[in-house]
């Protein structure tokens, strides 16, 4: 706990942990509570190049802020640049660290006020008012999307491209002032609030809402925080180093007791901690002998209550387990904001999407939705009928060709996000997106549905990008594209696969939509794999 005039100002901790998939950690972290220093480092390069760069950039940065020569705001900016240029001439030095450089956050706190350096996609969220907030902007084309509304932060998330960063410490020599490069912001250091600094290993696996949930529901103990926030990560697939940093004003943990989450965030803030279950034990007894003993009354109508905002929840399916076997059964007790995770194993049933609510295979592609016979309440494996804010991620959709299947997956009138799921076998198309639907389709394998990978039809506007459309259309009779656009759709398709479909790659309806297919990739697609329909005569 720090003090400047006698008074509570923060408190700080922060981890950081290798994740699930990844052997080595390129992240590193520095977390100077004495002084009031506080970075996110999140490395880059192959080998142990961006280990190098990360700690690189941690040990010159630490060493600059503590030389108290120049304002804030100066010193970040060397001390982010000064690194920047010693990782560049390490790796000019060594050929095996060429290209390594590394995308960071930095925090400075001094006389009230919260300095920030940043460059690329970690990240800076500040909680308060029972709300969260992202301060930092992510230098990344899927960010910019973000930011801008275009794009909702779980499309982001799963959005293949997500990784990519245009700005970064190293790659290329820099001054402290160049433009394009360090992002400095300002900002009241707010004591009744609480800030995050986290490397995309948290922000890719977790939403700013369960962020939000867990740093409320430990107000007071940051290490709690930054211990929940990791093992959360690491849950929900620990695809990438995990670091986080999180820093309590002083009056942060009294002000999260009484406020109320925004931001479709946390649970109701009553009352926390410890003593929550005592309080509410009394307040029941006496609300209990109130209504008990009052004299009878003539009955009204019960005035209308607000419904109290909840934390969002992770439900487990499993085909052996006692509380949710089947997809079906997690999806009726799931409420928009909550993740259903679904271990591996194969599960006979079609499933209808809920608003906000997320499938994602615990282990992509070996959660199978096995269709083997007819579904007699359902046309498809995976359907969505005027949904917002769904998602499905690393499910597989396999028919059997005598279960007479029509789709792998509808969407109707819908806006979801579909990304690294496999569907093959649906006697129509693998995908059809129709009516009023939005949303996006990215890093899917659609293949050997016998006729169509994937129809677009209605006023549909998805955005499909880095699918492989493969062996979709070959049925003997008729022979059909991977993609078929039709009616009045208009989606965006760019950088797919489509390889060796029964006819062409892709069919549009409108000779306008033609030139807007070729971002694509086409193998075995013939001499044009765009092909307009001829109408009817």
């Amino acid at each position: 706990m720090q003090k400047i005039n006698n008074a509570e100002t923060w408190n700080a901790w922060g981890e950081t942990h290798p994740g699930k998939k990844r052997e080595s950690n390129e992240d590193r972290i520095l977390c100077d509570a004495e002084r009031g220093f506080f970075v996110v480092v999140d490395g880059m390069g192959g080998e142990a190049a961006g280990e190098v760069a990360a700690q690189e950039a941690i040990d010159f940065i630490h060493k600059r802020l503590r030389e108290e020569t120049g304002s804030a705001a100066r010193r970040l900016r060397e001390a982010i640049a000064g690194a920047n240029n010693e990782i560049y001439r390490l790796a000019e030095k060594n050929p095996q660290w060429r290209g390594m450089a590394c995308v960071l956050t930095a925090a400075l706190v001094e006389n009230e006020t919260l300095h920030i350096g940043h460059v690329g996609d970690s990240r800076l969220y500040k909680i308060r008012d029972g709300g969260i907030s992202k301060v930092t902007p992510d230098h990344s084309p899927i960010g910019q999307r973000e930011d801008s509304g275009e794009l909702t932060e779980l499309e982001a998330m799963r959005h293949p491209r997500r990784n990519e960063v245009f700005r970064d410490v190293g790659s290329q020599m820099h001054k402290p002032d160049d433009a394009n490069f360090i992002e400095y912001l300002q900002a009241p250091f707010e004591l009744d609030a609480a800030y995050v600094l986290c490397s995309d290993g948290l922000s890719d696996m977790l939403s700013s809402r369960e962020i939000l949930g867990v740093v409320l529901e430990h107000a007071g103990s940051p290490r709690d925080s930054v211990r929940e926030l990791i093992e959360k990560a690491n849950a929900a697939g620990g695809k990438d180093n995990v670091s986080v940093i999180v820093v309590e004003a002083g009056n942060f943990a009294a002000a999260a007791a009484k406020s109320r989450p925004r931001n479709g965030g946390g649970r109701p803030a009553l009352i926390w901690g410890r003593w929550a279950f005592l309080t509410y034990g009394i307040l029941a007894g006496f609300l209990l002998a109130h209504f008990w003993l009052r004299p009878p009354q003539s009955q009204s109508p019960a005035p209308e209550t607000t419904a109290a905002v909840r934390l969002p929840s992770v439900l487990r399916v499993s085909p052996g387990s006692v509380e949710y076997p089947t997809i079906r059964s997690a999806l009726d007790a799931a409420r928009a904001g909550d993740r259903i995770e679904i271990a591996d194993g194969e599960y006979e049933e079609s499933v209808r999407l809920k608003d906000g609510i997320e499938l994602s295979a615990q282990s992509p592609g070996k959660a199978v939705l096995r269709i083997t016979q007819a579904l007699p309440d359902a046309d498809a494996a995976i359907i969505a009928e005027g949904v917002q804010g769904a998602a499905v991620a690393g499910l597989a959709v396999k028919a059997a060709p005598g279960a007479g299947l029509p789709f792998g997956v509808r969407v109707t009138n819908s806006s979801i996000t579909v990304s690294n799921v496999e569907i093959s076998g649906a006697l129509g198309s693998g995908m059809l997106i129709n009516g009023q639907s939005a949303g996006v389709v990215s890093a899917g394998y659609i293949h050997d549905n016998a006729r169509f990978g994937i129809v677009v039809g209605g006023t549909a506007t998805p955005l499909m990008t880095g699918n492989l459309i493969q062996a979709n259309g070959k049925s003997r009779t008729q022979a059909s594209p991977g993609l078929y656009v039709t009616e009045n759709s208009n989606p965006e398709v760019r950088q797919n696969v489509f390889s060796n479909n029964g006819a062409e790659a892709i069919r549009v309806q409108r000779q306008e939509l033609r030139e807007r297919m070729m971002d694509n990739f086409f193998i075995n697609s013939g001499r044009k794999p765009v092909m307009v329909e001829r109408a009817p005569r």
